[in-house]
């Protein structure tokens, strides 16, 4: 698989959703060792793909190489599609360290439980599991009393605070005080800013005690994909607003895909890059308080753009370019996506 005989130095990051991983190991790859070939394995809850299209138009060098996994959690089907990932990742880069960026809503044991099988026993050296925590939501219900979520901080070696900068003082006490509870006590704690932490602490040596407490939390994933364009072929399940825009648009063509499993809902859509939205009516949809998580890559009028949103946190920024316009919302509860692909339809200029 590798001409190496030394095992690869093999990092987990995670975090819930918007926890700052896709950040985190963008600041990482920058602060890596001159000359030293990283491998960054990327896997997203919806199918279509924006975290390594994130990382990838980031300027990095020649020594980096990215491998995105869309469509759910790479552990899953007995590990087979994070396996077929990582032999790709591994053959191709030849690289002298990976990370491993599991999907936030997705349970970490069985991509634990891959890495550290018979099968990669001699060829991955697993080290620290980082995990990135938001202190201003670790009181929210809706985290506390999540399965998969307190497993991603019982298995980490390393708990960080991500934005600490928006946590008052009270809750990164909380913070200190939750991370302390657990046992085996954690290698390292600490609050960071900006996705900002050493590289030092991905050679923190992996505890092998760590170990989850909800195994089974990890229900599989349905899937759908529907197509709509200007064919006859095509299929179309928005409502009628939008097909009399189709009717009006012969090349206006987009697709569709709806998931849900570990307890959320998400819905993503890919644009031809023939399409171009109005960035002030899409920053307005991307704002909409009914929303939670958003995040999307968009030819807009005013030229292409990455939109980021996380519950009451919103980020805009210029991008480079792309060969499409794809946006992914996930959801705790289910959202019509009929009704909700309407309003971005009308967000085309």
């Amino acid at each position: 698989m590798t001409d190496k005989i030394q095992a690869i130095p093999t990092n987990l990051i995670t975090g819930f959703l918007g926890s700052g991983k896709t950040t985190a190991i963008l600041k990482l790859l920058r602060s890596r060792p001159q000359h030293s070939n990283w491998a960054v394995l990327v896997n997203e809850f919806g199918d279509v793909g924006i975290d390594g299209a994130m990382l990838e138009q980031e300027g990095l060098d020649d020594g980096v190489f990215i491998k995105e996994v869309p469509g759910g959690c790479i552990c899953c089907a007995a590990g087979l599609p994070l396996q077929i990932a990582l032999n790709l990742l591994i053959k191709k880069a030849n690289p002298d360290r990976i990370l491993i960026e599991p999907t936030g809503v997705g349970h970490p044991k069985k991509v634990m439980d891959t890495l550290t099988g018979e099968f990669y026993k001699t060829v991955l050296d697993i080290r620290a599991t980082i995990c990135l925590v938001e202190a201003h939501k670790i009181n929210e219900d809706k985290y506390r009393n999540n399965e998969t979520f307190i497993d991603q901080l019982n298995m980490a070696d390393v708990l960080l605070a991500s934005k600490s900068d928006k946590a008052s003082q009270t809750e990164l006490d909380t913070f200190y005080e939750f991370s302390q509870s657990f046992r085996p006590v954690k290698a390292h704690l600490d609050a960071i800013e900006f996705g900002q932490f050493s590289t030092d602490l991905l050679d923190i040596k992996r505890n092998e005690q760590r170990c989850a407490v909800h195994p089974n939390a990890h229900p599989k994933k349905i899937r759908e994909h529907h197509s709509h364009g200007g064919s006859e072929n095509s299929t179309s399940h928005s409502t009628n607003t939008a097909k009399s825009q189709l009717e009006h648009e012969d090349n206006f063509q987009w697709q569709k895909f709806e998931n849900n499993g570990q307890g959320y809902f998400g819905c993503g859509w890919i644009f031809d890059r023939s399409i171009i939205f109005n960035e002030n009516k899409l920053e307005d949809f991307v704002k909409d308080e009914v929303f939670s998580r958003v995040k999307g890559i968009f030819r807009t009028h005013k030229g292409w753009v990455l939109m980021n949103r996380s519950d009451d946190q919103f980020s805009k920024e210029g991008y480079e370019n792309s060969q499409d316009s794809r946006i992914e919302i996930i959801e705790s509860e289910y959202h019509d996506w009929n009704d909700v692909e309407v309003h971005l339809l009308n967000c085309i200029q």
